[in-house]
């Protein structure tokens, strides 16, 4: 007997659909990846908090996903520009995990009397809170990116784990093309036992990319991070050291196959297009999914109200929006202003930010609290008529949170700026940094 999943499309065994009656996975979610270039999108904040999709933070996936799959103990680790993240996870109410057992716990790294305990890698942050591990007495410990976006049903991963007895078991994506060259990938059997681990950059890389959902049994993870703690040549990062030395030293290693949608926010331009690509109209990643809800923070706000002369089409926008202008193909988030003759066009537009009279913004990122001014023009137009199913443009512009552009001001991508180049794709070339004025 045969059925699916609820999300991953895989065709599984009846087993796979059920948790076993041992407890489930303690989840730690890691809130900054070292290895992403998000540039000034996280100048003052942690990736884990990065505005999506208008109403959500990235994060907001990686606890949802935990929650839909009954997965009720979660420990966010935290280090850097925690503060907009731990106002929005607000204790845990808005996913029911503000209870006395179980439930979310923050963990920060803290100062002990004989040194300051920074977290230096992913390996370390986990080494550093095995204490918070051991006391939740759990067989498996799984091990988030938060800042990442995809729904994926954890529990048959987790059904997964336990039947093939893995020591480690590592959610994977197809992927192909030149997006493949950026990510760390897997070779593996046709039992799905990983036999190789590929680094980024390297030419012939494996069809499956490694997404930042690992689970591991607790003893293994216990013993592999005390004895990465000891390599002094190592970064402490569990995908670059601890998983390659259990590969090579025949740990059990398995790949879960997640076959819905992800994106691993590598670049400001992974951020742009993860944005666009919920505009179709039947996008990949369903937020109107009843079955699987991405749950928020939510904000107290009025309802969004249009005027006379709007015009919105395949957009999304938040509570509290007044449209009075044009917005296409685009994302707003709670509290933006367009005024009259304004053209909102490609764009993410965050959090109570002000498009005034007339002004264009086109191909562009625009942060909390920016105030654009009349007739001023943001970013750079396209030759064609915009569709969902555009490419991303080469140049992106951004502007940073709260800064004021006066009227007329026009703001292009520089094209000789080095400041915003994004690492992994040379030829794109982001914007000119917008101070404040």
């Amino acid at each position: 007997m045969e059925e699916k999943s609820k999300l991953s499309g895989l065709k599984t065994d009846v087993w796979a659909t059920f948790v076993s009656r041992s407890r489930p996975p303690l989840a730690l979610i890691l809130s900054d990846d070292p290895f992403t270039d998000l540039g000034k999108l996280t100048l003052r904040r942690c990736q884990a908090a990065l505005p999506f999709a208008g109403k959500y933070r990235v994060i907001d996936f990686a606890l949802s996903n935990c929650i839909n799959s009954e997965i009720e103990s979660v420990g966010v680790i935290t280090q850097y520009q925690p503060r907009s993240l731990h106002a929005h996870l607000a204790y845990g109410r808005p996913w029911g995990l503000d209870r006395r057992e179980r439930g979310l716990a923050l963990l920060h790294p803290y100062q002990g009397r004989t040194s300051i305990g920074w977290y230096t890698g992913t390996a370390d942050a986990v080494f550093q809170n095995q204490e918070f591990i051991f006391r939740n007495r759990t067989d498996e410990v799984l091990v988030l990116a938060g800042c990442e976006v995809s729904c994926l049903d954890l529990s048959v991963l987790v059904a997964q784990h336990r039947k093939a007895k893995a020591d480690l078991t590592i959610a994977v994506a197809a992927i192909k093309g030149e997006t493949a060259s950026r990510h760390h990938t897997l070779t593996v059997d046709y039992e799905s036992w990983v036999r190789a681990l590929i680094p980024p950059g390297t030419s012939g890389p494996g069809p499956l990319a490694v997404m930042g959902v690992l689970l591991f049994s607790t003893d293994t993870l216990s013993w592999r991070l005390s004895e990465d703690s000891q390599q002094p040549s190592s970064t402490h990062d569990l995908i670059r050291d601890v998983i390659p030395r259990m590969i090579q030293e025949g740990d059990r290693v398995m790949a879960f196959r997640h076959t819905g949608y992800w994106n691993g926010l590598q670049t400001v331009h992974d951020y742009w297009r993860a944005n666009m690509d919920l505009l179709g109209e039947n996008p990949d990643l369903n937020l109107q999914d009843a079955a699987w809800p991405i749950r928020t923070r939510p904000e107290v706000r009025p309802p969004t109200r249009f005027s006379r002369g709007a015009r919105v089409s395949h957009s999304l926008l938040s509570e509290g929006c007044i449209v009075d202008g044009t917005v296409e193909y685009s994302i707003l988030s709670p509290g933006v202003f367009v005024a009259p003759g304004a053209v909102v066009r490609n764009a993410v537009v965050m959090h109570d930010s002000t498009i005034e009279e007339r002004a264009i913004v086109e191909n562009a990122i625009v942060d909390m609290q920016v105030i654009i001014g009349p007739q001023a023009r943001i970013g750079q137009a396209r030759r064609h008529a915009p569709t969902v199913s555009a490419s991303t443009p080469d140049r992106l512009t951004i502007v940073e949170q709260r800064a004021r552009i006066p009227g007329n001001e026009v703001i292009r991508p520089h094209p000789a700026s080095d400041d915003w180049v994004l690492s992994a794709q040379r030829t794109n070339v982001p914007n000119e940094r917008i101070s404040a004025l």
